[in-house]
């Protein structure tokens, strides 16, 4: 089975990574106010910054992070959870609504994305349920290479 998150608000920028790596991620701050504690089945991960709920979830897989920064929060979680690069499916789900994304045709989102991307562009992807559209841009190779960094430095860092 595999692994799925849920982050609590105040790990949302660790959650779109999560989602950026390909891992189903419940984020609190999509959830209707008081409604998160519900929605978290058992068989998520809870990743908390806050003490008190690490240590009162009893019963629920959870993992403590300390780090401030999201990308040493990235490299902390790949190591206390044992993520391993082939756990991951990279840029398959919609960083917003956490949905699978899927190949569409250029044709399909011609008249949605800037002229210069729809010229420039062959392969899309989009999500089925908010319908925001995907291309392989600079920014892709940007966030490969952060993760590659993670899961080849302990420490994250990218000396």
């Amino acid at each position: 089975m595999p692994t799925t998150f849920a982050v609590e608000k105040t790990l949302g920028r660790l959650g779109k990574w999560l989602r950026l790596m390909g891992f189903d991620t419940l984020s609190e701050i999509e959830c209707p106010k008081g409604t998160f504690g519900q929605r978290v089945g058992l068989e998520r991960i809870l990743l908390t910054r806050t003490r008190h709920s690490a240590m009162t979830k009893a019963g629920r897989s959870t993992i403590f992070i300390q780090a401030n920064d999201p990308a040493e929060q990235v490299v902390e979680l790949i190591q206390k959870a044992a993520i391993r690069w082939e756990d991951t499916q990279p840029f398959s789900r919609c960083l917003l609504c956490n949905e699978r994304i899927i190949s569409v045709s250029r044709q399909v989102v011609l008249k949605a994305v800037p002229d210069y991307i729809s010229n420039t562009q062959a392969v899309f992807s989009a999500c089925p349920k908010c319908g925001r559209i995907y291309w392989k841009g600079s920014h892709t190779e940007r966030a490969l290479k952060r993760l590659s960094a993670a899961f080849s430095r302990p420490d994250g860092s990218d000396n």
